[in-house]
C-alpha cells in the first residue's frame, strides 16, 4: 500500500475506505501497480468539497468522494459502490448512462446537463433524482482514454424548489399585497431553500432579502439593506453588474453557467477568481413593470480549479516528455500488448504506426553487439529477486528501416502482482548518441596519447636504471635521492598512464579478463611489500589468513589491491596503521582495506565509484590524482562478478571492501 500512503492522502471517509480498500481482487490490481495518472486524479477527487464520481479503466470501476457519498441516500448502494463495475451497481440506469459513457470515451465532446431527471434505487426504493453533471473523458500517461470523471450535484430539492418558485411567480406578486404573516412564510421558504437566494429590490438593487447560503458566499459581509454596489463594490465595472441592468430593465431571464466573476469573500479582502451557476430572473408588481431581482445562484469555483489542475497536470506531463524528447513504451504483459510513442519509434528507425512486437521491431533494432547482453538485462528485469523491476541502461540501436546507429539511455520499472509474477513494464528512452561520440572520441585521444607517452617513459626508466648502477656507490647523498625520487616519479606516471590506458580500453570494449589460479593472500602480500619499499609513512597490516586460491586476473586483481593500499596511504595521516583483513563463506572471498583516514561524506560516498570524480575539500586540494583508480577498480570487479562498496564515517577513516567468487 506503498503508493496509497504516499498519494491518496486524506479525503475523509472515503479516502479512508480507498486506503483500506482490497483492490487486488478487482481488474485494476493492487494499488502499487496504479498508473500515476490514476493516483493524481483520486488525490484530487478525493480532497475536493464538490461531489466527483470516477469510472476507471475498461471494466469502468468506481471511486467517489465525501462530498458525493450522500447522493448515494442512507442504506442500499454505499459502501459496496466502492470499486464496484458500473454495470453491476446502476442495472436501473445502465441503458441511460452508458451511451453517454460511451460516447466520451471513444473521443467525443465531454457531456454537460443541468437539472436533469435520472430516477436511482436508494433508502430502499426507486426515487425521482435531478443531476447537474458533467462527463469529462480522463486519459493515461500514453494520452489514452482510461476513465471518465463526474462533475455532478444532486439538484432534486433545488429543481423542486425552483419549479416551485417559478410557478409561484405570479402567486408572489399577489403575496406582496396579503397580510404579514403570509409575507414570513414566504421568507421562511427561502430562507430554507438549499440554494444561494437573495432578492435585490429596486432599480438600486438593494438586498432585501438574504438566505443563509446566500450569505456564505461573503461571510462577514452585511448585505441586508444595502445598495449592491455598497455591499460589493468590485462587481462595478465588471460585465455581471451589465447583465443585472438588463435583467431588470427588459424584465428577461438570464442564465449563467461556470461563468468568472471575480470577487472577494470578506470586506476589503483580496479578489479571487470563482466562479458561479446562476439564475438572475425580474420580479414584477402588479402593473407587470420591474421592480426587483431573484437571484438563485450556486458557487461550482471548486469544480472548475478541479478542472484546470487535472489539465495542467496532464499539460506539464506532455511537456516535461516532449521537452526532454524521451520517448515511452508501455509494454502490458497480461494482456499481451506493447505500445511505443512515435518518439520512440523514432529511435529505433520504425516509421510504421502498426503494432510493435518484441521479435520483430525490438530485438531487430538492436546493434548486434549489445544484443546478447540487453536481451539478458530485460529477461532480469521481470525477475523481481534479481532486479527488483529496475531497469537502466544504455546501448546501441540500428534503425530498423533507416539503418543509422544511435546510443540511447532506456530507463523503466517493472511492476509485480502478489505473487510477484511481472504484470506491466513502462519507461522511457533518450538519445544520447552526440554525448557517448564525444566520450569515445574523448577516450581515443586518451589511449592515443598515453600510448605515445609509454615510449619515452620506457627509455626515461631504462637510464635512470642505467644512472642508478653507475652512481649507487656515489660519495654525494644528494645524486643518490635524486636518482630514487626519480624513480619513484616515473613509477606514479607509469601507473597514470596505464590507468589512462585501461580506461580507453575499457570504453572501446578492448579490455579481457585473462583469468588463472592463483594465491590471492600471497599476491596481496607481494603487493604490501612492493608499497612499503617507497612508502615509510604508515604502517601496513596484512592480517593472518589460510591460503586463499581463488580463479580470476591475477594482475587486474592486483591493480585493484594496489589501488586501494596506495589511496589509504595517500587520505590518512602520517603514522596511521592501514589493515587488510580477508573473509571468505561457502562461494565468495572478501577483501577489506582499512584506513583511519579523513574519511568520506555521504554524498561523496555515492558518486565515488563514477568515472573522473574526486572529492573536493580543503584536505584533498594537495592530493594529486585523476578520479579514475576507483572507477577501474568497480568496472575490474564488476568484470569478474564481484561486488565493491565502501563504509566510512568523515574523520574516522573508511573501509573498502570487494567480493570475488572463488570460481
Amino acid at each position: 500500500m506503498k503508493a496509497q500512503s504516499k498519494l491518496l492522502r486524506a479525503g475523509g471517509e472515503m479516502g479512508e475506505l480507498t486506503r483500506s480498500f482490497d483492490w487486488s481482487k478487482t481488474p485494476l490490481g493492487a494499488a502499487d501497480l496504479w498508473p500515476q495518472s490514476l493516483l493524481t486524479l483520486l488525490n484530487v477527487v478525493l480532497n475536493s468539497k464538490f461531489p466527483m464520481f470516477l469510472w476507471w479503466g475498461p471494466g469502468l470501476i468506481q471511486f467517489y468522494n465525501d462530498a458525493y457519498r450522500p447522493s448515494l441516500g442512507f442504506e442500499g448502494k454505499h459502501p459496496r459502490a466502492l470499486g464496484q463495475r458500473g454495470e453491476e451497481c446502476w442495472p436501473e440506469i445502465w441503458p441511460v448512462i452508458k451511451p453517454m459513457i460511451d460516447q466520451v470515451l471513444s473521443g467525443g465532446d465531454s457531456i454537460w446537463h443541468e437539472d436533469q431527471l435520472i430516477p436511482i434505487f436508494r433508502n430502499n426504493k426507486l426515487e425521482d433524482v435531478y443531476w447537474t453533471f458533467s462527463y469529462t473523458r480522463v486519459e493515461d500517461e500514453m494520452g489514452d482514454p482510461a476513465g471518465v470523471l463526474v462533475i455532478c450535484n444532486d439538484t432534486t430539492n433545488t429543481v423542486q424548489n425552483i419549479k416551485t418558485v417559478t410557478g409561484a411567480n405570479e402567486k408572489l406578486r399577489i403575496a406582496q399585497l396579503q397580510a404579514e404573516g403570509q409575507r414570513d412564510r414566504f421568507n421562511r421558504f427561502f430562507m430554507e431553500t438549499p440554494v444561494g437566494i437573495c432578492i435585490l429590490d429596486g432599480a438600486n438593487l438593494v438586498f432585501e432579502l438574504v438566505n443563509p447560503l446566500y450569505q456564505q458566499l461573503f461571510p462577514g459581509r452585511k448585505l441586508m439593506g444595502k445598495a449592491l454596489l455598497d455591499a460589493i463594490p468590485e462587481i462595478k465595472g465588471q460585465p455581471i453588474w451589465d447583465i443585472l441592468q438588463e435583467v431588470f430593465q427588459t424584465g428577461k431571464t438570464y442564465e449563467g453557467k461556470e461563468l468568472l466573476i471575480p470577487l472577494a469573500q470578506y470586506e476589503n479582502g483580496p479578489i479571487e477568481d470563482r466562479y458561479f451557476n446562476f439564475i438572475y430572473q425580474a420580479r414584477t408588481d402588479t402593473q407587470n413593470e420591474s421592480d426587483g431581482i431573484l437571484v438563485f445562484v450556486i458557487e461550482v469555483t471548486d469544480i472548475i480549479l478541479s478542472k484546470q489542475e487535472l489539465i495542467k497536470a496532464q499539460d506539464t506531463l506532455t511537456m516535461a516528455v516532449t521537452a526532454a524528447q524521451l520517448g515511452t513504451f508501455d509494454l502490458d504483459i497480461k494482456k499481451g500488448t506493447m505500445d511505443w510513442d512515435k518518439r520512440c519509434r523514432t529511435l529505433f528507425g520504425i516509421s510504421h504506426n502498426d503494432t510493435v512486437d518484441y521479435e520483430k521491431d525490438f530485438l531487430p533494432g538492436l546493434h548486434p553487439a549489445d544484443r546478447d547482453r540487453i536481451e539478458t538485462i530485460v529477461k532480469n528485469v521481470f525477475v523481481k529477486s534479481i532486479s527488483n523491476g529496475h531497469y537502466d541502461v544504455e546501448y546501441r540501436t540500428i534503425g530498423v528501416e533507416d539503418h543509422q546507429l544511435r546510443w540511447v539511455r532506456a530507463m523503466g520499472k517493472a511492476y509485480f502482482d502478489e505473487q510477484d509474477e511481472p504484470v506491466r513494464f513502462i519507461g522511457s528512452v533518450m538519445d544520447i548518441t552526440e554525448r557517448k561520440q564525444d566520450e569515445i572520441r574523448k577516450n581515443d585521444f586518451i589511449g592515443m596519447v598515453s600510448h605515445e607517452l609509454k615510449t619515452p617513459l620506457t627509455s626515461l626508466t631504462a637510464l635512470l636504471q642505467m644512472l642508478n648502477s653507475k652512481l649507487k656507490n656515489s660519495a654525494d647523498p644528494f645524486v643518490v635521492g635524486a636518482i630514487s625520487k626519480s624513480n619513484t616519479q616515473v613509477k606514479k606516471m607509469a601507473n597514470m598512464i596505464k590507468g589512462f590506458l585501461d580506461i580507453s580500453r575499457l570504453e572501446s570494449g578492448k579490455i579481457h579478463i585473462e583469468k588463472e589460479h592463483f594465491a590471492l593472500n600471497q599476491l596481496t602480500k607481494e603487493i604490501i611489500e612492493e608499497i612499503k619499499l617507497t612508502v615509510t609513512s604508515h604502517s601496513i597490516d596484512l592480517l593472518p589468513f589460510d591460503p586463499l586460491d581463488i580463479y580470476a586476473d591475477r594482475d587486474k586483481i592486483g591493480s585493484v589491491i594496489t589501488n586501494l593500499l596506495t589511496n589509504a596511504v595517500k587520505y590518512s595521516p602520517k603514522g596511521k596503521i592501514i589493515q587488510v583483513v580477508f573473509g571468505r563463506d561457502q562461494n565468495s572471498v572478501q577483501v577489506s582495506v582499512k584506513d583511519h583516514g579523513m574519511g568520506i561524506k555521504p554524498d561523496d560516498i555515492e558518486k565515488l565509484f563514477d568515472r573522473y570524480y574526486r572529492i573536493k575539500s580543503k584536505h584533498t586540494n594537495n592530493i594529486a590524482g585523476f578520479g579514475i583508480g576507483l572507477y577501474l577498480c568497480a568496472e575490474i570487479i564488476e568484470r569478474h562478478e564481484g561486488k565493491i562498496s565502501v563504509e566510512s564515517k568523515s574523520g574516522e577513516g573508511s573501509t573498502f571492501t570487494f567480493t570475488l567468487p572463488l570460481t
